[in-house]
Parts: C-alpha cells; structure tokens; sequence
C-alpha cells in the first residue's frame, strides 16, 4: 500500500512565509515540506510507482525553479528518475535539475503533467531519496531560497497497492470539434492548456461521450481524469 508521513530531520527546513510557489500533489493537494512518501512491493516504474507532482506559481510574476537530489539512503541515485521540466534517469546526489537552466512557471500559473518521482529498482532493503525544490534565477545559477523537501521511500516489507487502474480512452488525441471517450466508470474530466490552466470541465456518468472543443484555440492541452476512487490518468492531446 501507499502511506505518507513527515520525515522528521527535514521538518527543521521550511519554507520561506513569503513563498513563491506551492508543491501540489497529482489530486491537486497541497504537499507540506519535510513529507515522505512511501511505495511498496511492486509499486516501482511506470506507473505504480510514479509520484506525480505539480508545482503553483502564486504570484503575479514569473518565477523559474531546480530542483535537488539532496542525499540517498542503501541507493545510489542510478535506479531513479525524476522529471521537472526534463526528465533524467541514472541520477546521483548533487545533481540539479534540470541539468542547465531552470523551470519557467508563468504567473498564477501550475506546471503541467508529467513531472513525477520515481523508483525503477524492485530491491529487498528500503531506499530513500530526499530531494530539494527551490527558486533561483532564470539561468539556474542564483538561487533566491524558499526551499522545499520531500523524501521518496521504497520499504520492500510493505504490500502492493490494491488500486485499480482507471479504464478510460479517447479516441483521438488529434481533435478540432470534439473530444470523443469512453469509459465504464464514471469519471470527472478536466481539460488544461499548456500553462497548466483548467479550461474545461465536465463530470461524465455515461460509457460514451463527446465534449466540444472547438471554441478552444489551436495547440497543446492534457486531459486528466479522475474516477470515484481517486484513480487518475492523464492524456497529451492537439487541438487543430
């Protein structure tokens, strides 16, 4: 199963009162700095064990971030991965990401889907990865502090998560009038752009359905949805 608790050595770190930026979890909760989160057996790659995050810029101007794998515990960073901005594989403690430059976060803007912790390696002995977030200067190079941690443990000794997967699909991810889906569950539909903006949402209860899309301009969006049982799934589509 899935727990999280505070790792009690980085609750001594918080963050500025005067922060820029708010961790969010994949449900869109806000995360508190020093919290661990824990996968067990079987629950490593993609996607049980994906921790998806999102980042919120809450300030009217842009601000640009790294982030930091601070220490490893029985690890070496190598069965890792992490992805903000970029994604990276093979890590090693010290390491920045991203490699050069930062992460742009517009104002009163939410990073968009995909960035994630994960573990690829099934070991027998528990693993940690503490890993750093903090603002900085559009080059990377200054950092300006509001730093914040969470702690990705793998304990072999706890069972496989009985969540079921959500069995939702689209079927175009190249659309210009309508997103067409289907589903036996019943299901909450959201639509961001490419600023991690909601722009469109729909509670849906029927197997089949058709959401128009055509008053949104062209470009990139992410659909997420989400099941009654918190179950999500997130899908890049291309408005013509």
């Amino acid at each position: 199963m899935k727990t999280k608790h505070l790792f009690l050595a980085l609750c001594m770190v918080v963050a500025s009162a005067n922060a820029q930026f708010i961790f969010l979890d994949s449900d869109g909760n806000t995360v508190e700095s020093g919290t661990t989160v824990t996968y067990g057996q079987g629950q490593v790659g993609d996607p049980d064990g994906f921790y998806s995050y999102f980042v919120e810029n809450n300030t009217s101007e842009a601000i640009f971030m790294k982030a930091e794998l601070v220490s490893a515990e029985n690890a070496d960073g190598s069965s890792f991965e992490i992805c903000f901005g970029l994604c990276y594989t093979g890590i090693s403690v010290g390491q920045k990401f991203p490699n050069n430059g930062s992460v742009f976060i517009d104002a009163e803007s939410v990073t968009l889907p995909g960035n994630h912790l994960a573990n690829t390696l099934d070991n027998n002995s528990p693993m940690e990865f503490a890993f750093r977030f903090y603002q900085t200067d559009q080059a990377g190079t200054t950092e300006l502090g509001n730093d914040f941690f969470i702690t990705y443990r793998f304990d072999p000794t706890l069972g496989v998560s009985n969540n079921a997967f959500i069995d939702f699909d689209i079927t175009a991810t190249l659309v210009s009038d309508y997103i067409e889906t289907r589903s036996p569950e019943n299901y909450t539909l959201t639509i961001y752009n490419k600023r991690g903006r909601s722009v469109k949402k729909k509670r849906i209860t029927t197997q089949t359905n058709r959401m128009p899309v055509g008053d949104l301009p062209a470009g990139m969006y992410f659909i997420r949805v989400v099941n009654d049982q918190n179950t999500s799934k997130t899908i890049k589509i291309i408005k013509k």
